[in-house]
């Protein structure tokens, strides 16, 4: 047919198919953009699988996924939840977003940070979040604020914290779906799979980013009631709950290797499985390691990505080249071909996932630093690493090839190694961002969100609660707020939140906004006090008073609507 063409067309038909080809060839040579699938299991060791040489656990699907996988087995990220989550969402150290700790203001994501779901939501994908956020719950920090268009979450660090929904437990726990609280019937991790699943094959035909960070395993360590009793049965000396969350995991992941196979994406999928903080090396089959939050145990970290179906160079195995949690966000964007001004700390692994292992530098130097508080101390909690050196919070040095459990002092010995790694870190601190330009303040009024809520979780002075005993125990501390815009507001204030439907006791409350401060006798069968105030547009600390008996605490939950 082509050459009929040609010779009824002459020149003009040549042309064409000319054209026709170099349009061809230009499509061939754009880099294909590929799916993302990211498991991100909470306080999972790396060693709480049967491929890292757990004595007693059952992961045949993770066993499995790890054959198909490049392993990373050198991989470090942040010792907590919420520093190890602004990380990979970034690609920045997590002090550059004011994020070095999990409560007292400092586990928001600071509103000025494009997360890769932003970027990713650019390009034209559809990006979901299943399970654990713990970045900001207010406006402009929740999920769906930072580039997640289907969310499907939890409050709070964990199942059952105090911001998490009021009574909830792994077994039907409720969710919040897009802004609405939903009720569910299943085990948590069944919950959230179902739903990530469900969402990857309603995008099978378009590019999607599903990001699937499970509550598990966090504590409260409970797992599927049929499991924990298979698992005891088998007589076991680990933790039956934490087991029975793993295995179940296990279990769900091989559900969803297997949905995707079947949906026929294993060729333009990536998939990935990892876990958020080393927990200091648990159920591991080696001696004590040393411990401390600047120690590897409590920074090393599963890492496997499975690679689409005939992926040159890839070639399933173990990798221990010295990678790290702040490389997932250049990494994704490098596989996806998907361009990028913004500035980030880690480097792309995609030559290792590709067999171009000389285009990865061997001198690389990571820093991690979780000071687990509030205010960002030099070299509190801070790692310095190499592939041979471990220089910890300064002083401490560790030949890691050597004495991989770190134990053995010899900074004495090498004193220009110590001096190369201080200067490294002196970069790297002296970059970070003033202390109040990092903290994120709940933005009050604003014309997109003039209804928020604020949690003690949240509270950036004082107290700093986290589990619901705090509702009984009190507290109280200030969080920092800026008010959007002049107007009139409405402030309620509650010890329980509303869902919880259960008095205050208390007898006087008291509010104060900066310089205004507003008081009022309460009824002690209410379960909320309501302020209504104007409000000038600035910054300001917010804190509240409540009296019961002859003691004062803090409203933990307070509502904020702009009247008018």
């Amino acid at each position: 047919m082509c050459l009929m063409c040609l010779n009824q067309r002459g020149f003009q038909g040549v042309w064409m198919v000319l054209l026709c080809l170099l349009v061809v060839r230009g499509l061939a040579a754009e880099p294909s953009k590929l799916n993302i699938v990211f498991v991100l299991s909470d306080n999972q060791s790396y060693y709480e699988m049967g491929c890292h040489g757990h004595a007693e656990l059952q992961t045949p699907h993770i066993d499995a996924l790890a054959k198909q996988s490049l392993d990373f087995q050198n991989f470090y990220a942040p010792p907590f939840c919420s520093p190890s989550r602004a990380v990979l969402l970034t690609g920045q150290h997590a002090m550059r977003s004011g994020v070095h700790n999990t409560v007292g203001g400092r586990s928001i994501l600071h509103k000025d940070k494009i997360t890769l779901a932003d970027v990713l939501k650019n390009a034209g994908y559809r990006t979901g979040i299943f399970g654990k956020w713990h970045l900001g719950f207010s406006y402009p920090y929740r999920p769906e604020d930072r580039g997640f268009e289907e969310v499907f979450v939890h409050g709070g660090g964990g199942i059952g914290q105090m911001e998490d929904h009021f009574g909830n437990t792994h077994y039907g726990p409720t969710f919040i779906h897009n802004g609405k609280p939903v009720a569910t019937k299943a085990f948590s991790t069944d919950t959230l799979f179902d739903r990530a699943m469900a969402f990857i094959e309603a995008n099978k035909d378009r590019r999607f980013f599903c990001y699937l960070p499970t509550p598990v395993t966090h504590s409260p360590h409970y797992g599927p009631r049929d499991l924990m009793a298979k698992i005891k049965a088998r007589g076991v000396k680990g933790s039956v709950g934490l087991y029975a969350q793993v295995e179940n995991l296990d279990a769900n992941i091989g559900k969803l290797v297997k949905k995707i196979d079947e949906l026929g994406l294993a060729k333009n999928t990536v998939l990935i499985y990892a876990s958020d903080q080393g927990i200091s090396d648990r159920g591991a089959p080696h001696g004590p390691s040393k411990q401390g939050l600047a120690y590897d145990a409590k920074h090393h970290v599963p890492f496997m990505v499975r690679m689409p179906t005939g992926t040159p160079g890839f070639e399933p195995g173990v990798c221990t080249r010295l990678t790290g949690m702040i490389d997932f966000f250049p990494t994704i964007l490098d596989l996806c071909g998907v361009k990028s001004s913004l500035k980030v700390d880690g480097l792309s692994i995609k030559p290792l996932l590709v067999g171009e292992h000389g285009a990865f530098p061997n001198d690389r130097t990571l820093i991690i630093q979780c000071p687990r508080g509030r205010d960002a101390v030099k070299w509190k909690n801070a790692s310095v690493k190499t592939e041979r050196w471990r220089l910890t919070e300064g002083e401490k040095l560790d030949v890691v090839h050597v004495d991989p459990r770190m134990h053995h002092d010899v900074a004495a010995h090498f004193p220009e190694v110590v001096k190369t790694l201080r200067e490294k870190y002196e970069t790297y601190w002296c970059s970070m961002p003033d202390a109040a330009a990092s903290l994120s303040r709940h933005l009050l009024g604003a014309e997109a969100c003039p209804a928020v809520v604020l949690n003690g979780m949240d509270w950036y002075t004082g107290s700093q609660p986290w589990h619901t005993g705090h509702f009984k125990n009190g507290g109280n501390g200030a969080w920092a707020v800026e008010v959007a815009r002049d107007g009139k507001y409405e402030i309620e204030c509650r010890i329980f939140p509303r869902e919880a439907d259960k008095a205050m006791n208390v007898t006087h409350a008291r509010l104060k906004i900066g310089d205004m401060s507003r008081e009022q006798t309460v009824d002690s069968k209410v379960k909320q006090t309501t302020f209504t105030v104007d409000l000038k547009a600035g910054r300001y600390d917010l804190q509240t008073w409540l009296r019961q008996g002859g003691k004062e605490r803090g409203a933990l939950f307070v509502y904020v609507r702009f009247v008018r």
